[in-house]
């Protein structure tokens, strides 16, 4: 046999070390989940009817001693159960980060809505969420198909698992729902005409029998059918993270293969304070798939995603010395379930054996009455019999009574109270101590105390409902990380609201800009949305409206702006969709998934019918006033009038104003004209006195030179 590499981080490489991996840790899962399987078994048959013990079972019937079973273990899981259906959480796409829109997240949870409608998701959430309870823990799976034989699109799609005890997961994941699980193994059965077909030079060996609830080897081993293995498991290679220019972080590897395209884009490594890239090695995780038969690995594939697509969802979890012990609510149930069969078993069975009750008389009496025979089984109208008498000593005669019927042997009061006890202690264990019929006769309870009763028994089987919560928000993140991956192109795409109402929407379009609806772009999580489930909501709304329609000015405001949500609520969903078109935001609503070209016409129609209405409005305007033509036109006329009339007055106003204006404007430049001419004259004589002053001076001065 091929060994396996000896250092962990080195996986297996070509199929046969692939193949005896898969062994080995077959073998490792077996050992690990070995009591747990064994007793899960139990757990099943158990809540199946088989509630008496083998040996016991087998004495009685030897001895013709009845086996009875009154299978309450039963009613008290489908109560749990279908609880948890009627109250069902729905997943929730919140936007993170990293480019993320709100209205991508809203595209993105209505094809995960769609994903679950397509793949009718309450077969697998509600066949997991069961076996849960039942026995400890189930699953559920996220696989791919192409939408049909001619296409090349795939979809999405949450696949029940029938029996969880085909799985076989890395007993290493701790995690409730198995998000952290390395490797998962998992048995199945495919036609041996597929196998053939898809396998023609590979030999028809089964695959190795599993634990317990998986050996039957028998069932497997047919002529029909031939028993495989998948095989997931994550290979980790060595590699290092890069930091891009936009922020965005990369595998070194796979920024060397888009090289040219992130050149492309202006794109390049990001540069730490000292110009070196921003880098650390690490470890890239490549989940690969691969179907084994019984010798060898016949098919493998590559495979996107951070988790492996096997869900888990646990019931009651004990970690005991490291050991993990899983089990449901039937295990506790068993003791008091058996003790109450018991109990009413041998009630039933003293019942029984007890002699018919007789009627007792003298044969005189009964002569010439066969009907006396089987009187205590057949339903007689009427009984005759022939009187008899006792002769005394005297000679006398005194007539007997009439025959007289036997009482039949009492009950033990001990096992009517010895089962009441066991049903007690099973209601108990069940979670529910507080139901109805346990009051005493004639007590009445409130409906108040009713609803408080059924909240406490919600509470005991709360751990149920919340593992199941956690396991389909796993499931949420799952589809996250693989739409970008499956619904990568250009296509109208189908998505579910969440009042159940589809719609169609274009994705992957290209754009001037950037990329219409790009599904690849933003990071993205999801929240969880419990309680109530959608009908149950619809029911309570109507009731709402109901009382909000009994309000005059509220339910004229909600009839005039959202007559189609009313009608809505009351589940009238085709007269809610003929009046939704009647609005601006349900016709908007109705053009998103048409084609361009429709979108185009009806915009078109409706801005005719925008403007035609505009015309009948004034027309009614018209009508409601009594504005005539004539009357406008007179109207114009009178109001013509009075602005000639007011315009000649304002003009003749105007120019007599301005007149006055010029002759006062007039009068100051004269005066002003004369002010300044005064002043010259008086400057310029002034300059005149001063300059003959001056020249004399100059005068004496040149005289007295020249005369010393």
């Amino acid at each position: 046999m091929p060994t396996l590499p000896a250092e962990s981080h080195q996986p297996a490489t070509d199929k046969k070390q692939i193949f005896a991996e898969a062994a080995e840790r077959l073998r490792i899962a077996q050992e690990a989940e070995g009591l747990n399987r064994q007793k899960a078994v139990i757990d099943l048959e158990f809540e199946d009817g088989q509630q008496w013990p083998d040996d016991l079972y087998n004495l009685r019937k030897v001895n013709k001693r009845p086996t009875l079973t009154i299978n309450h273990t039963r009613a008290m899981v489908k109560r749990v159960v279908n609880n948890m259906r009627e109250q069902r959480p729905r997943i929730k796409v919140h936007a993170v980060g990293q480019g993320a829109d709100k209205d991508i997240a809203q595209k993105l949870q209505g094809i995960i809505r769609h994903i679950e409608y397509r793949s009718s998701e309450a077969v697998g959430y509600d066949l997991g969420g069961e076996f849960a309870v039942k026995m400890g823990w189930g699953y559920w799976r996220v696989g791919s198909a192409y939408i049909d034989d001619m296409s090349f699109e795939q979809e999405l799609e949450i696949w029940p698992v029938y029996n969880p005890f085909t799985v076989y997961m890395d007993p290493a994941a701790r995690d409730c729902t198995a998000s952290d699980a390395e490797w998962c193994i998992i048995s199945e059965e495919m036609k041996r005409s597929e196998f053939e077909r898809k396998f023609p030079r590979t030999i028809e060996t089964e695959w190795t029998e599993g634990a317990a609830g998986d050996q039957q080897a028998s069932q497997w081993q047919t002529k029909e059918m031939i028993r495989l293995a998948e095989y997931f498991r994550f290979v980790k290679r060595e590699d290092e993270l890069i930091k891009l220019s936009d922020g965005r972080s990369m595998y070194d590897s796979e920024y060397r293969r888009k090289s040219d395209v992130f050149s492309a884009a202006g794109l390049t490594r990001a540069k730490d304070l000292r110009g070196r890239d921003i880098r650390r090695p690490t470890y890239r995780k490549q989940l690969e798939w691969h179907r084994l038969n019984g010798s060898q690995v016949v098919e493998s594939v590559e495979l996107p995603g951070k988790w492996i697509p096997v869900i888990r969802c646990e019931g009651n979890t004990l970690d005991l010395n490291g050991q993990i012990r899983r089990k449901g609510m039937v295990r506790d149930m068993m003791d008091v379930g058996r003790m109450y069969n018991y109990w009413r078993t041998c009630e039933t069975e003293m019942i029984a054996l007890a002699p018919r009750a007789p009627w007792i008389g003298t044969a005189q009496q009964f002569q010439g009455h066969p009907e006396w025979n089987d009187a205590n089984q057949k339903p007689y109208s009427k009984l005759t019999y022939n009187a008899d008498f006792l002769e005394q000593p005297d000679g006398s005669k005194v007539p007997l009574p009439a025959p007289q019927r036997v009482e039949t042997v009492a009950v033990p009061a001990g096992f009517v109270q010895a089962a009441e006890s066991a049903m007690k202690d099973m209601m108990i264990l069940a979670g529910m101590p507080h139901e109805p019929g346990q009051d005493a006769p004639g007590v009445v309870v409130s409906g108040k105390a009713l609803r408080q009763r059924q909240a406490i028994s919600d509470i005991s089987h709360f751990q149920y409902y919340d593992n199941q919560t956690r396991s389909i928000a796993q499931t949420g993140r799952v589809l996250l990380d693989l739409i970008p991956q499956y619904y990568s192109e250009e296509r109208m795409q189908r998505i579910v609201g969440d009042d159940g109402v589809p719609s169609t929407v274009q994705i992957n379009s290209p754009g001037i800009d950037a990329i219409k609806n790009d599904l690849s772009v933003g990071r993205y999580d999801v929240v969880m949305d419990t309680g109530p489930g959608y009908e149950t909501k619809r029911q309570e709304e109507a009731e709402q409206t109901v009382d909000l329609l009994k309000i005059g000015p509220l339910a004229e405001a909600a009839v005039k702006a959202a007559p189609d949500l009313i009608f809505r609520a009351f589940g009238m969903d085709e007269i809610a969709d003929r009046i939704a078109i009647t609005v601006p935001e349900g016709m908007q609503k109705a053009l998103e998934g048409m084609p361009q070209d429709a979108q185009n016409i009806i915009k078109g129609v409706m801005q005719q019918l925008q403007v035609a209405n505009q015309h009948i409005q004034q027309l009614e305007l018209e009508q409601k006033y009594g504005l005539g033509k004539a009357q406008i036109a007179a109207n114009a006329k009178v109001h013509d009038t009075q602005v000639d009339a007011a315009t000649k007055v304002h003009d003749t106003s105007t120019r007599a104003a301005t007149e006055i204006d010029k002759a006062h404007i007039g009068a100051q430049a004269s005066i002003a004209v004369a002010e300044i001419g005064q002043a010259g004259k008086l400057m310029d004589s002034h300059v005149k006195g001063k300059y003959a002053q001056e020249s004399e001076k100059a005068a004496a001065k040149a005289e007295s030179k020249s005369n010393p």
